[in-house]
């Protein structure tokens, strides 16, 4: 009768000689087996089998149990085994007479075999069509590897990893195999660590939604310090979706303010060429309820509700190839938004901008609107300072408000060019006289003021205005059956919401139309009301800019 060892002289030489000199696989006279083994091969599907091992063994989790082989897949590790307690000959396949049985459609029935032999290990590859991997190289078959600490096995669909923290120094016959080869996509293929970068919003691009007018909620993502009172908020979607609008548009807020529902819109200093991400741009305004509340308030991480987008104040509207914008204070954040817009589609238009601020400390977007200038042949920028200021900064720039001169002077083709206009009302007021009087075109002027209307908070729902005066009308509002006085000054809008009759709305400055109703009578409609005579003759008006001329009835 055979001694043990002599049995696994015999098996090692049977399997040496069937395997690596090209023969086919013929029955063994004995499988070659340890006395240790499992009769029954572990299932790989569950990592959670391994760790209790570990803890019934008495290993903890950042505990090394010494040299062994890890068996990986997708990611997990789904078998530990002791590598000194591994046989002479190890087989690696999905039969199921395999010492490591792994299941892999791909994997041959013996891919791989370990040789154990004077304390060192020694790897071959069986399988000729789709073989092994050594860190990432395709080992050659039949080319016997010796296995060194940190080495790396991939076959299809499973990872070995070795730690052999006591193993002999490699020989030459271990040096570098050929370049790494291109691993078929059935390998084991290492989980790639999340990324901040956020390369989802590229890889998925054809499954992203694109932004349409309603509610959606956004995360501030950042806020950037832009001057002493004015700060941006950069925002992302919830749900990763593009934000597709035109340049100068805007967005409102719908806010929970000290425990009352507020409105506001804020312009777009952001560019759709950018979709990923929203920018707004907020100047605190002194005793401002919402300004105030956004800059002291709000924190990355924060989300919160906007509707939009809305507004016509837009560079898409013109088809000029000429382009003059004139901004002052916070006005300049619709017009950044455009210019963004030209440079990143690299537009054939000849821009130019004059912006008005109090000081050099309170220029907002400076250094990008000097970038702008700076990097891009087509854009010319000019500011003009209107109050004095404490500083060390030489100006050499344009002084005092706005005026003809300066206009003649720094845009000499003046009436060949489109104008954008944005600013606080008596600003748009003084320049659209300018204009007139030097004989521009203004059908060629665009304009869009911050007015108290955009600001204004919702009328308080008392059952009534506190105090009508001048000529009274009766308004009817014909669906809820209510019918109240109203004066001249009193918006519609501001009647209803002060009796609890809701309307929709969002800019509250005539831009948006969400509050449009159907109306019967005469109505004064404010001057910057944006509604257009299609509208207007089909009976609409929007209710945030018109007020009663007669007795009306409005159907809501």
């Amino acid at each position: 009768m055979k001694t043990k060892n002599e049995a696994e002289a015999i098996g090692k030489l049977f399997w040496q000689k069937s395997f690596f000199a090209g023969k086919d696989l013929a029955a063994p006279p004995s499988h070659p087996t340890r006395n240790d083994a499992p009769k029954e091969h572990p299932g790989l599907t569950d990592s959670s089998e391994y760790w209790l091992n570990r803890l019934f063994a008495g290993i903890g989790p950042n505990q090394q149990p010494g040299d062994v082989m890890r068996v990986f897949k997708k990611g997990r590790i789904v078998l530990e085994i002791p590598v000194r307690g591994l046989a002479p000959v190890t087989l690696i396949g999905r039969h199921r007479s395999a010492d490591l049985r792994l299941e892999s459609n791909k994997m041959a029935p013996y891919h791989a075999v370990i040789l154990h032999d004077s304390g060192k290990f020694y790897l071959e590859s069986l399988d000729a069509e789709n073989g092994l991997y050594l860190n990432r190289k395709k080992l050659p078959l039949k080319k016997r590897i010796q296995l060194y600490d940190g080495i790396l096995i991939d076959l299809p669909g499973y990872r070995l990893a070795f730690s052999l923290a006591g193993a002999p120094p490699v020989g030459e016959e271990n040096q570098p195999l050929s370049e790494p080869d291109a691993v078929p996509d059935f390998f084991y293929s290492p989980p790639v660590a999340p990324t901040p970068l956020r390369i989802h919003l590229i890889e998925n691009l054809e499954r992203l939604k694109t932004w349409n007018p309603g509610l959606t909620r956004l995360r501030v993502v950042d806020i950037l310090d832009e001057t002493h009172d004015c700060k941006t908020f950069r925002l992302m979607p919830v749900q990763p979706l593009l934000f597709c609008y035109k340049p100068g548009q805007y967005v409102t807020f719908i806010l929970n303010v000290n425990g009352r529902e507020v409105r506001r819109s804020y312009s777009l200093s952001s560019s759709p060429s950018r979709p990923h991400l929203l920018e707004i741009t907020v100047k605190r305004v002194p005793d401002g309820l919402v300004s105030n509340w956004f800059c002291n308030q709000i924190k990355p991480g924060d989300e919160l509700t906007v509707t939009g987008p809305l507004g016509h104040f837009t560079c898409f509207a013109s088809s000029s190839r000429k382009l003059l914008f004139i901004g002052a204070g916070s006005g300049i954040v619709p017009i950044l938004s455009m210019l963004r817009w030209i440079a990143d589609t690299a537009a054939e238009v000849d821009v130019k901008l004059l912006a008005s601020f109090k000081s050099p400390q309170e220029i907002i977007f400076r250094k990008e609107l000097e970038m702008l200038s700076a990097r891009t042949g087509r854009f010319q920028v000019a500011f003009t300072l209107t109050s004095s200021w404490s500083g060390t900064e030489h100006w050499t720039g344009f002084t005092g408000r706005i005026n003809a001169p300066m206009l003649n002077l720094f845009v000499p083709d003046l009436i060949e060019r489109d104008v954008f206009l944005c600013g606080p009302d008596p600003f748009a007021q003084s320049l659209s006289g300018i204009l007139r009087d030097m004989g521009y075109d203004m059908s060629r002027y665009h304009t869009e003021s911050f007015g108290s209307g955009r600001s204004a908070p919702p009328a308080a729902k008392t059952g009534g205005i506190a105090q009508l005066r001048g000529t009274l009308h009766k308004v009817r509002f014909v669906k809820s059956g209510i019918t109240v006085d109203t004066d001249e000054h009193t918006t519609l809008l501001e009647l209803a919401e002060a009796h609890g009759i809701e309307i929709d709305y969002s800019c509250r400055s005539g831009s948006c139309g969400e509050c449009e109703v159907k109306c019967r009578g005469q109505v004064s409609i404010g001057p910057h009301c944006e509604i257009d005579e299609k509208t207007r003759k089909a009976g609409f008006v929007y209710t945030c800019s018109s007020t009663a001329a007669s007795d009306l009835e409005l159907d809501i």
